[in-house]
């Protein structure tokens, strides 16, 4: 009977997961030794203000640093950071791509343009500003994550193309692995990829690990219907259950884990 569940899980799994790695990417930024001091310093408490999560002080910190050096990158990257963590995609696009112009080696605004562009569902230009930034910097683990996720998108949205697409995006998924070994993103993202081409053994293996290291409702959805078309269906009936416990709400959770029921009986 597991004829019973059909659907695998949905592309907008990994698409509510991209924006968290903003910050990360751009807290780390600091204003050359030639830069005003007055502008440096407005620049370091930006960044404070925003790890404490107050953007409001962060955007005028930002804003004074650039009264100082109008032409500071740095200023214009954490004025992006202000705009993408209000949703305001528009303008973070415009203030990273200004960041860029003015500093074209600057590999942390290279990547939140890149990721700003992801979140505009611009994937093909993505692609274009995250590698840039990963030919500065290799390391920048947030821009490698969203590279991959880049690809997959255009894979998703290109069946002819998607074979080739998702080969990319698979060997920038091991290479974020070789980096963060215990990334639940990764581990995520690769598992939807093999359950979409019917590798539901290596799709089970994914989003297993994924749980164990970030239980989510959405992960536990793929590790459920990956059971289900593996024919373990008891196991498939407490992975719904464990999602439940998550989240009473999800839907997908409760439909399927109806579906792994009866094909356990």
């Amino acid at each position: 009977m597991r004829s019973r569940i059909t659907t695998g899980p949905a592309p907008a799994v990994l698409q509510a997961s991209v924006t968290p790695v903003l910050l990360l990417v751009a807290a780390g930024c600091l204003a050359s030794p030639l830069v005003h001091p007055r502008a440096a310093e407005e620049l370091r408490r930006g960044y404070a203000h925003l790890e404490a999560g107050d953007a409001e002080r962060a955007e005028v910190a930002f804003e004074h640093a650039l009264e100082f050096a109008p032409d500071l990158p740095e200023g214009w990257n954490g004025l992006g950071v202000v705009a993408r963590g209000r949703e305001d995609d528009v303008t973070a696009r415009k203030r990273f791509a200004h960041a860029v112009r003015l500093a074209p080696d600057f590999a942390e605004g290279h990547a939140n343009l890149g990721e700003a562009l992801l979140a505009l569902d611009r994937p093909a230009e993505a692609v274009g500003e995250l590698r840039a930034a990963l030919r500065i910097d290799p390391d920048l683990a947030a821009a490698r994550q969203n590279l991959a996720r880049a690809l997959l998108r255009q894979g998703l949205a290109d069946a002819p193309g998607r074979a080739a697409r998702w080969r990319e995006a698979r060997r920038e998924y091991l290479h974020l692995l070789e980096a963060v070994p215990d990334s639940p993103a990764a581990h995520t993202d690769l598992a939807f990829m093999d359950y979409v081409a019917g590798r539901f053994a290596a799709a089970e293996r994914g989003y297993r690990r994924a749980t164990e290291l970030a239980p989510s409702p959405d992960r536990l959805l793929g590790l459920c219907l990956s059971l289900v078309r593996l024919g373990r269906c008891g196991e498939a009936v407490a992975a719904c259950d464990r999602c439940l416990a998550l989240d009473p709400a999800a839907e997908a959770c409760r439909v399927s884990r109806r579906g792994a029921e009866a094909c356990a009986d």
